[in-house]
């Protein structure tokens, strides 16, 4: 039986990936249809905006594994958190990356940074994997590379998604500057960002800056690839002091998440402010704080009910709610400091 093209593109468009990958052994036309541009975005709108597909979203972890130090990524099998699936990463991850930071995910596509110029961009729902090239961008005279910071996502005016590199760079006689690069996967090439950064970005804290003593969050907009500051809420705890306070910023559902707390605190307290988005407009919106909770070190995400998601004490993965006070180990170890995780969308969009 022959369907029409728009029928089977709606059909098709409402299937699981890994469905997908098998049916473009149907045949040369679905194998082609699977693979076009537009087919891509239809399904990634169906699967996106769908509150129906929650089997559609999972938990992504890197860890280091306590036994042979090697770094292992696995993806939950469904929304269950039952079971974790390690995936077939490619060898240079452990050859090339020390630490790996999980960013994104974005439009199903992960990127995943090691330190400057060590960078990849991964789907893990269809097996594709690029690490990037390294930059050949000259860097400052007379200065070396400290460190470095990432920032990955989509451009919706070019249909484009990109990476931006910022770099720590320093002389033993002179202040840090800040060198900005950024990665267009439709060219695959490198290019400097010629404008200043707008504030000087602490090193303790991934984004966060500081302008004549102000905390700020520095963002990064990637139609119009323009850096925006904004504010920090004026009733927050202050960094440092007895309970060493610090912050964490995690995405939130469809808005970001501040989370404010002491790494010295051993029943840790997490005061949370929420925004839509850092826009000029949009203010800070102080929900309920999470906790009491013992024996954790740090949040990592949050899950789809609004459960944190913690490492705690013993170096495993747990799920906390704030409802019933409750904690559920999901049996994942890792070296301390070295778990990562991301709450992730499946896909066909290709890292190519």
């Amino acid at each position: 039986m022959n369907f029409p093209e728009d029928a089977l593109t709606e059909i098709l468009s409402r299937l699981h990936v890994k469905a997908l990958s098998r049916f473009k052994c149907v045949c040369k036309s679905w194998e082609n249809l699977i693979k076009q541009p537009h087919f891509i975005s239809r399904h990634l709108a169906n699967w996106t905006n769908s509150s129906t597909n929650k089997d559609n979203v999972h938990l992504l972890i890197s860890k280091r594994d306590d036994e042979t130090n090697k770094r292992v990524i696995s993806l939950s099998a469904d929304d269950a958190l039952d079971t974790f699936v390690d995936q077939n990463s490619p060898p240079f991850i452990n050859e090339t990356f020390g630490h790996i930071r999980l960013l994104g995910p974005c439009n199903g596509l992960v990127c995943l940074y090691g330190y400057p110029d060590s960078i990849a961009l991964w789907n893990p729902a269809i097996r594709e994997f690029k690490k990037l090239p390294k930059s050949s961008i000259p860097r400052p005279l007379g200065k070396f590379v400290l460190g470095g910071d990432v920032g990955f996502g989509y451009d919706s005016k070019t249909n484009d998604y990109k990476v931006i590199q910022i770099l720590f760079c320093c002389s033993k006689n002179e202040g840090n500057i800040y060198q900005v690069e950024i990665y267009n996967v439709s060219t695959g090439a490198w290019r400097k960002y010629n404008a200043e950064l707008p504030a000087n970005i602490m090193y303790r804290n991934v984004w966060s800056t500081h302008d004549n003593e102000t905390e700020l969050i520095l963002s990064f907009n990637m139609n119009n690839e323009e850096f925006k500051k904004k504010a920090l809420p004026i009733d927050i705890r202050d960094l440092e002091g007895e309970d060493r306070v610090t912050r964490a910023i995690l995405p939130f559902g469809e808005s970001i998440a501040l989370l404010v707390y002491g790494i010295k605190q051993v029943e840790k307290v997490f005061d949370i402010w929420v925004i839509k988005s850092l826009d000029d407009d949009e203010c800070w919106t102080r929900l309920s704080s999470i906790g009491p909770v013992s024996r954790v070190e740090r949040p990592l995400g949050f899950w789809k009910n609004g459960e944190l998601i913690l490492e705690n004490s013993c170096r495993e993965l747990v799920l906390y709610d704030d409802g019933d006070g409750k904690v559920r180990y999901l049996g994942v170890h890792g070296k301390r400091d070295r778990l990562e995780v991301l709450v992730y969308k499946e896909s066909l969009v290709s890292v190519n």
